[in-house]
């Protein structure tokens, strides 16, 4: 009998809304075939955990392609529909069992608010509705009743900072082998709520921590066959966001039914709780100018480059000027010219650039004179995890400034930083400072613990969870801009 075969790829990147700068085809890493299950297998990502699953069972995965970028802007219309039709082609070829989709949730184009939804729903247009179709995405996943409605099964990840990348992944591909093996009937029990979680999100602690505890006993219980939380991705202005609490029966959605609407109930009272805080920036500067043991590794909450903000803010830049340039520390600001600038100047030169502020504008540029240490036309890196563990990424035009001891590490274009290796790739060790910054809220704390403190701080910007501040118009009303009396509301899905 020939092995089966399982359908993967597609596109993964998280879109921020209010973000202008448009994420074009050279914003993201392709791959296909036999390069892309090389890049993947072992890894802790989504189509890692596909072909664990996949090869667990004895079964095959064919990659048509698929697209991975940075958080940023909107994807530009031509790209995802390159990508569709590359997929759907290969639909139209068949010679596959079942599809399983490493997806994200949260993307958006110009003319599109739901392109996950549209690719799953011209598939099935295709293969038919008999045909299993999983998918997995990220937990800020944007989820509509298009998608639950074209999926058979649509599993979350589980952690918030994000660690469990693969297992999501094999979820997904271990339910479509369960549908064709017959051992597996989906039914779906699901229910939105109109709010957002801002700040207090994270599920190793209180309200989180508790619910998905509740989630995984019924899981673990045989009660329900998978269960999710998503906490949508909050800087999206699109029609219906908000948490989707979801549980798949296995023929029968009984348990999976009273697990939604006892877990939804009690996300929506709790949501006040979900409004968190952050310590001052000032606060841990004059700790970092005091000493500490370790590096302080801040995260800037208000130009996060993994929730899609632009990378260029120059807020933490000017505190640690006003400092004056004995601190030892590592600062990222994306400025393409300025990295051209420092490139053409040469390793060793003395260059002034001004930096920053073209799109997160709630500081100036800043102008600095300093010694290129650093320049490249690019570099790559591999994850040394546990977040995205094992995953290659590549760094394009860099320069690196040193004033007095801080690096201002340049880029052509934004990245999160979640892991330590990027700015290893740039030739700055961040063991070696006081202050470390990223572009990041959360998954940096994953990577970044054995290194030192991690600490994400409170500063104003496109992605601050001040989101009364963000000029959103569809997506409204949703708490907490909105006063909504509601009573969550279970749906079921066979």
């Amino acid at each position: 009998m020939a092995a089966r075969r399982i359908l993967a790829g597609g596109i993964a990147q998280e879109s921020h809304s209010f973000n202008p700068i448009r994420m074009g085809r050279d914003s993201f890493t392709i791959t296909a075939g036999d390069d892309a299950l090389a890049r993947a297998r072992g890894t802790n990502s989504t189509l890692g955990g596909i072909i664990d699953a996949a090869e667990a069972a004895g079964a095959e995965v064919i990659v048509p392609t698929l697209y991975r970028a940075q958080s940023g802007g909107p994807v530009e219309d031509a790209v995802f529909v390159e990508m569709k039709d590359i997929m759907l082609d290969a639909a139209k070829r068949g010679d596959f069992d079942a599809i399983a989709l490493p997806l994200h949730g949260g993307m958006l184009t110009p003319t599109l608010h739901d392109p996950e939804g549209v690719l799953m729903q011209e598939l099935r247009a295709i293969v038919g509705p008999d045909m299993p179709m999983t998918a997995a995405f990220d937990l800020h996943a944007h989820v509509t009743p298009e998608i639950l409605e074209t999926c058979d099964l649509l599993a979350a990840y589980l952690t918030n900072p994000h660690g469990d990348q693969g297992m999501t992944g094999l979820r997904a591909g271990r339910a479509a082998l369960a549908m064709l093996d017959g051992t597996l009937k989906p039914v779906l029990a699901w229910s939105h709520l109109p709010m957002l979680t801002l700040g207090n999100d994270r599920t190793d602690e209180e309200p989180l921590q508790g619910l998905h505890a509740r989630a995984a006993a019924a899981v673990a219980a045989q009660g329900v066959y998978d269960a999710s939380i998503f906490n949508a991705q909050q800087f999206l202005d699109v029609p219906g966001l908000g948490q989707v609490v979801m549980a798949y029966g296995n023929g029968d959605a009984t348990q999976a039914k009273a697990l939604v609407a006892n877990l939804a109930a009690d996300l929506w009272t709790a949501r006040a709780r979900l409004i968190g805080t952050y310590p001052s920036l000032e606060g841990c500067l004059a700790r970092a100018v005091a000493g500490t043991a370790r590096p302080l590794i801040l995260g800037d909450q208000g130009d996060r480059v993994a929730a899609g903000a632009p990378g260029d803010s120059t807020v933490i830049l000017h505190a640690l000027l006003g400092l004056g340039a004995d601190l030892p520390a590592a600062m990222p600001i994306c400025d393409a010219e300025a990295v051209a600038r420092c490139r053409a100047a040469g390793v060793g030169a003395t260059v002034t650039v001004t930096v920053g502020g073209r799109y997160s504008t709630v500081a100036p540029p800043v102008t600095l004179t300093g010694i290129v240490i650093s320049a490249a036309e690019g570099a790559s890196l591999v994850y040394q995890g546990p977040a995205e563990k094992g995953q290659r990424a590549f760094i394009g035009p860099f320069a690196v400034l040193r004033i007095g001891a801080l690096k201002v590490v340049l880029t052509a274009r934004p990245y999160s930083y979640i892991d330590p290796e990027y700015f290893r790739a740039m030739g700055v060790e961040p063991r070696d400072q006081r202050i470390v910054v990223t572009r990041s809220g959360y998954h940096f704390t994953l990577n970044y613990a054995a290194i030192g403190e991690c600490i994400t701080v409170d500063t104003p910007g496109m992605s601050s969870y001040r989101v009364k501040d963000l000029p959103f118009t569809v997506a409204r009303p949703f708490y907490p801009l909105d006063d909504i009396a509601m009573t969550p509301e279970v749906h079921i899905k066979s």
